[in-house]
């Protein structure tokens, strides 16, 4: 019975994937979009130039299935303000190299470092991280000094299950995930569902431009990337958060369904230096404006 639900899965799987048309090549998704190559990643990056002098480099993490689409409102802003923005996509997401077996894996802080040094070695730099880019630049602050770390509603990440790695990571769930999320991102209702239940909001999710999601998820091999990515993830340091020197600005939504009040008190309690801000929205739209005292 097992080999038959087995088999049974797998022919879904080669179906659904037979089914979906060739991953489109997407060597520059953006007018401004760049790559940075590390042994056998390429990431996908944008650079918004500052307005006049630049008072320092702001490197921008987005969260969980999202991409550098997801800064277009903030980092005009803070273009605009004086400083030189860049905004990449993290392994797996975006357009940048998705995980799989057949790439060697480096942590995304290393790859995020090196990527620092190649765009502007001798600047100063800004984090800020929405979601899970949040507990990613928690991690990058604690390895290299920079001036200030934005938190847009943190996500941190924990151990993935050891036990669950052989399941995750089988070449039947890579397929299925990738058949599912390309199938299921081209049903634009279905996708205005799923931000309306992220957000709570429905103005929000009915007038978001889904194309900015959906996109990069039907791009060369998403749902498979995430199964490789999911173990692959260093953990968020909050016991090592402690020792972070600059400043920070702690921002959380007063409606998120998504980061649980656990997850906020431990950062809150990793970061008790942190400068807090609640924004009146949801998760997925607390990263569209800075507070004023941190655009200046």
């Amino acid at each position: 019975m097992k080999q038959r639900m087995l088999a049974l899965l797998c022919a879904v799987c080669l179906l659904l994937c037979a089914a979906l048309p060739a991953a489109a090549e997407a060597q520059t998704p953006y007018a401004d979009s760049q790559f940075y190559t590390y042994e056998d990643y390429d990431i996908h990056y944008r650079v918004l130039p500052a307005t006049g002098e630049s008072k320092a480099h702001i490197l921008l993490l987005h969260g969980f299935f999202c991409s550098t689409f997801a800064w277009r409102n903030l980092a005009p802003q803070l273009a605009a303000a004086g400083y030189t923005c860049v905004l990449a996509d993290l392994p797996s997401f975006g357009y940048s190299t998705r995980e799989s077996k057949d790439v060697s894996p480096v942590a995304r802080e290393d790859l995020m470092l090196a990527l620092m040094d190649a765009v502007a070695p001798q600047a100063d730099w800004i984090l800020a991280g929405h979601s899970m880019g949040g507990g990613v630049a928690i991690n990058l602050a604690q390895l290299r000094p920079v001036k200030a770390l934005l938190l847009y509603c943190p996500a941190p990440q924990s151990e993935f299950p050891a036990a669950l790695q052989p399941l995750i990571t089988s070449r039947p769930m890579e397929a299925l995930m990738n058949g599912f999320l390309n199938v299921g991102t081209r049903i634009t209702p279905l996708v205005r569902l799923v931000i309306y239940a992220a957000t709570n909001d429905w103005a929000f999710a009915r007038d978001y431009d889904v194309a900015g999601v959906t996109g990069p998820v039907q791009y060369d091999g998403f749902g498979a990337g995430i199964c490789e990515m999911m173990y692959r993830v260093r953990p968020t340091d909050l016991d090592g958060a402690k020792d972070i020197a600059c400043p920070v600005l702690l921002v959380n939504a007063d409606h998120d369904v998504i980061i649980n009040s656990s997850m906020v008190s431990s950062v809150h309690d990793a970061l008790p230096q942190a400068q807090t801000y609640l924004s009146r929205a949801a998760a997925t739209s607390a990263s569209k404006t800075a507070p004023t005292s941190w655009r200046r």
